[in-house]
């Protein structure tokens, strides 16, 4: 909260350009309805759990509406006193992102709660591994379950977070798109939640969620962003792990185009070959080595979810080809229509 008044407060000296108003408006409402919800929620889930589930929703959301409101004051006040916007009296201001405000904070606090649902019945899960006596096969069976299950959940909060940014920027600027943009992300989070539950997923169904992600993306990078998705009939039919295309997709967008002032190109490719089907995707961005993956991240929890499932039967490889960085997910040929 403090770093937003003093980034506002320095924009606000720089003078009040259509770009530097909006930025600014984005910033301080995008840390105002975070800072609420992230200190709020979390405080009151031992009160709420304790009610029955309609309740508990209903007071979820009540609640959600009312951070939203006090949000909406707090930031057009900041705003007010800095003077971002001086032509806007502050009940003009408020009246006239509310809405928008309503949306992100509601998008918020909800996934948080099913992504905190979820966590917990994954520590529920573990529980009761510890406490009960099984067989082996079944102690195996059910760590391996648990053990995706964790690396899944870890990925969810990097979907709400990287577009939390996306929305916000778009309050002031294009209300409709921003709108667009939570209901793209409403559609990852309903796909990340519900992958937990399944252990691969129809190839069409996670490029689906590739294209909304890059959509989202191109919201913040606009023609520096260029992509293409290119399929074979013949991988068309196959199953592959929940968000495994997607965690591609973000490491070159982060790392190849994100910090190039010309952005780049990504090229998402998927063929059946053999017993295997390969996905992969390129990017023109300078590259990097497989030794450079960090520990739990990325690319990193993606190789581990796939010798989770697969063993050897699964690879994840790091190669330069038509001058850019590919890579590549081997795996075994399964699911075909």
């Amino acid at each position: 909260m403090i770093a937003a008044f003093v980034l506002t407060a320095l924009f606000a000296l720089a003078g009040h350009s259509y770009i530097s108003i909006t930025l600014q408006s984005a910033l301080v409402y995008a840390t105002c309805m975070t800072v609420l919800v992230s200190l709020t929620m979390p405080r009151l889930r031992a009160h709420l759990e304790s009610r029955p589930t309609p309740t508990r929703w209903t007071l979820r959301i009540a609640i959600l509406l009312a951070l939203a409101g006090v949000g909406t004051m707090l930031a057009s006040g900041v705003l007010t006193v800095l003077g971002v916007r001086p032509d806007e009296p502050y009940w003009t201001c408020v009246r006239h992102d509310l809405s928008i405000c309503v949306l992100i904070t509601l998008t918020l606090g909800i996934s948080m709660s099913l992504y905190d649902a979820q966590r917990r019945r994954l520590d529920a899960v573990t529980l009761a591994l510890r406490e009960r006596e099984l067989d082996h096969e079944r102690a195996r069976k059910m760590a391996l379950e648990a053990r995706l299950a964790s690396l899944e959940a870890r990925l969810q909060p990097h979907f709400m977070f990287n577009t939390l940014n996306a929305i916000s920027a778009l309050i002031q600027d294009d209300p409709d798109e921003a709108e667009r943009t939570v209901e793209r992300l409403a559609a990852l989070l309903r796909f990340s939640l519900d992958a937990t539950e399944r252990g691969l997923v129809p190839l069409a169904h996670e490029l689906k969620i590739v294209t909304d992600y890059v959509e989202i993306e191109r919201t913040r990078f606009g023609a520096r962003l260029a992509y293409s998705i290119d399929v074979q009939p013949e991988a068309a039919g196959c199953e592959v792990p929940p968000l495994a295309v997607q965690t591609l997709v973000e490491n070159s967008i982060k790392h190849a185009i994100a910090p190039r002032p010309g952005g780049g190109r990504l090229r998402v490719e998927a063929t059946a070959s053999g017993e295997h089907v390969l996905l992969s995707v390129w990017d023109d961005g300078p590259g990097f080595t497989g030794d450079a993956m960090r520990a739990g991240h990325g690319l990193d929890n993606l190789r581990a979810r796939l010798a989770a499932r697969f063993g050897a039967g699964a690879s994840l490889e790091v190669g330069r080809r038509d001058g850019g960085t590919r890579v590549t997910v081997a795996l075994p040929r399964a699911g075909l229509a």
